[in-house]
């Protein structure tokens, strides 16, 4: 994947489609354009951007952020201020992305992304040659500011 093309095309139309070596269709929107109603998950590739998405964590709740298994996805009160503005009115979902492979890739865009699972691939859509390390079925565990933390299924 030439992950410098990749970016360049994000950046003119804001997502893009990819399905991965396993089949998976999925579609990275810029997290702006996000909808509450949209199936997926907040991807950051760096620890330091989940203060924009979901506030001040405790230091226990970033350690299991960034120590989980790369499978794990994570829900979080939202904060009103945050990039999404309060949209969700709840929890939402979020993922931090360690594959290098993705990672790079969600490096060269440079900001945090929404995935939207797709049901159908699009004929768009750019061919991964890996897996992608989240799927609808992925484990999910939540958390909040404070540090207390629910395991939601594992």
């Amino acid at each position: 994947m030439d992950y410098k093309e990749v970016s360049r095309q994000f950046a003119n139309t804001g997502q893009l489609s990819f399905q991965d070596k396993s089949g998976t269709s999925f579609e990275l929107i810029k997290a702006d354009l996000w909808k509450p109603e949209m199936e997926g998950v907040f991807l950051v590739h760096e620890i330091y951007q989940l203060k924009s998405l979901v506030g001040n964590f405790s230091d226990v709740a970033l350690d299991i952020v960034e120590y989980a298994a790369d499978q794990t996805i994570f829900l979080s009160p939202q904060p009103t201020w945050n990039l999404n503005k309060g949209k969700s009115g709840g929890l939402i979902k979020f993922a931090l992305v360690s594959s290098a492979y993705w990672k790079q890739l969600l490096h060269q865009i440079r900001e945090i992304v929404f995935l939207k699972w797709e049901d159908e691939v699009l004929p768009s859509a750019i061919k991964g040659t890996q897996n992608f390390p989240f799927n609808r079925k992925s484990r999910v565990m939540e958390l909040h500011e404070d540090g207390r933390v629910k395991i939601i299924n594992g």
